[in-house]
């Protein structure tokens, strides 16, 4: 009887033993499965991310504009030679009807020169060299870009135009009261030019030499694919250089310091 009961007790515990070792090794292959699919998952968004960088990189052909604001202010007076500049791009990017640049993503440059305008300098001048853009996944893209149009933020435009329009004979507010227009654009905004949804090729003339008080902003106050020169920024110009091997743009001014505020708007052309 003794025996009976030790012969139970043996065959319990291999059962247990053998049931023990079935689990672990389905957990060992669930765990391996699991660990395949991350792998998977992990390989193809970066296969994606890499297609999006070679798929901007494709379709930035030389000429094509990029609708940006400054994600900073500028300052001449306190601005150093190799200090980053970003720039967000403001309006999608489209090639062949596909968003290939979407906004949000970043435009990276840095300063080139800055100069404050003294008595013993009676020019201010501020120059930027736009070199690769990040992409809202984080992927980069070289580039070379000059600033074919600046103007100031968007509702500080939209603003000034109102005003100007109010100025010129439109629609006094409410009481009959009409501000006095001629403020804040100066009668540089050439009117409604074309849209401002950005298109791959879309060229849009070149920015060597002075650029002048030229063209103007589409509706709402923001920069057109049109647009050249620097709009709505008294006492400011705008020309190219040439910095080593970088297309550069330089703001300068003889009646003040240049100072750009954040949110300025920029109309960027991809020279490569």
């Amino acid at each position: 009887m003794k025996n009976f009961w030790i012969f139970l007790l043996t065959v319990g515990l291999l059962t247990l033993g053998a049931s023990a070792q079935t689990g672990a090794g389905a957990g060992a292959s669930a765990g391996g499965s699991a660990s395949g699919s991350t792998g998977k998952s992990g390989a193809n968004a970066n296969a994606g991310a890499n297609a999006s960088a070679n798929n901007a990189a494709a379709a930035l052909s030389g000429g094509t504009n990029l609708q940006a604001e400054l994600s900073k202010s500028l300052d001449a007076r306190k601005a150093k030679v190799g200090d980053e500049v970003t720039a967000t791009v403001t309006q999608d990017v489209k090639s062949d009807g596909k968003v290939v640049v979407r906004k949000g993503s970043k435009i990276v440059g840095h300063v080139t020169e800055a100069s404050a305008r003294t008595s013993a300098n009676s020019e201010s001048r501020l120059g930027i060299a736009f070199d690769r853009l990040v992409m809202k996944d984080g992927q980069e893209v070289a580039l070379g870009a000059v600033v074919q149009a600046l103007a100031p933020p968007a509702n500080v435009a939209a603003s000034a135009m109102s005003n100007e329009n109010v100025g010129m004979g439109g629609s006094a507010p409410s009481g009959g009261a009409r501000p006095n227009g001629g403020a804040g654009l100066g009668g540089v905004v050439g009117g409604t030019v074309g849209g401002v949804t950005n298109t791959v090729g879309s060229v849009a003339g070149s920015t060597t030499g002075a650029v002048g008080n030229t063209a103007g902003v589409a509706g709402g106050g923001v920069l057109s694919s049109t647009s050249h020169g620097v709009i709505g920024l008294q006492g400011l110009n705008l020309s190219s250089a040439t910095s080593g091997s970088l297309q550069t743009s330089v703001i300068s001014s003889t009646t003040q310091n240049v100072k750009l505020d954040s949110g300025t708007q920029m109309l960027l052309q991809v020279q490569r």
